[in-house]
């Protein structure tokens, strides 16, 4: 039989793919299946880390929807170029599991974008006619809530974290508009 952490990692991995579960939503349920008295408390230390998590997320596609996942790689990054080239004049990056070739039928475009408020990107969404909701979510990278713009692109589900210039330095933590493009240019010559 295997371990408490490895039974943890194995049902994750599943309800991130098979359900759509975000990595912490994941492991609550997981831990919860697994406890047999909820009472019992549980070392964090027993829980996977979201890096194990993401190698894991990554193999079971790899083994079960190796096409699939290329397929959806592919066009998602191509919906979020797009997105990137409508929102250029925001230095926007991509974030999230598509930033490292991660995707499931689940998946939402992430993007992190720079600006004095989000009302102007807001603005720039209602001159283009596409409808979006005003969040406040945790901060991609840091414990604290930010704005963010939630939206349809191209039919396909988007989240638009509104970031202060301050946080600029974070895009080394994402992909630029053009190290996207390169990537694709890459792989279409068959360079990675």
């Amino acid at each position: 039989m295997t371990n408490f952490k490895e039974d943890i990692l194995q049902i994750t991995t599943r309800l991130i793919v098979e359900e759509g579960f975000n990595y912490s939503e994941a492991k609550q349920k997981a831990g919860s299946m697994l406890k047999p008295n909820k009472r019992q408390k549980t070392r964090s230390n027993n829980f996977p880390t979201n890096l194990e998590i993401e190698k894991s997320v990554r193999e079971y596609l790899k083994m079960f929807y190796w096409e699939d996942l290329n397929n959806r790689v592919n066009f998602l990054r191509k919906l979020a170029i797009n997105l990137m080239r409508e929102l250029e004049g925001f230095g926007p990056i991509l974030i999230g599991e598509l930033s490292r070739d991660i995707a499931t039928e689940y998946t939402i475009l992430r993007i992190c974008v720079f600006s004095d408020s989000s009302k102007e990107v807001l603005m720039h969404f209602l001159e283009i006619d596409i409808a979006t909701e005003v969040l406040q979510l945790k901060h991609p990278f840091y414990r604290h809530k930010v704005e963010a713009l939630g939206c349809q692109w191209e039919g396909h589900e988007v989240i638009v974290y509104c970031l202060n210039y301050g946080d600029k330095n974070l895009c080394s933590k994402g992909l630029s508009i053009n190290t996207l493009q390169q990537i694709i240019k890459n792989e279409v010559r068959g360079d990675i």
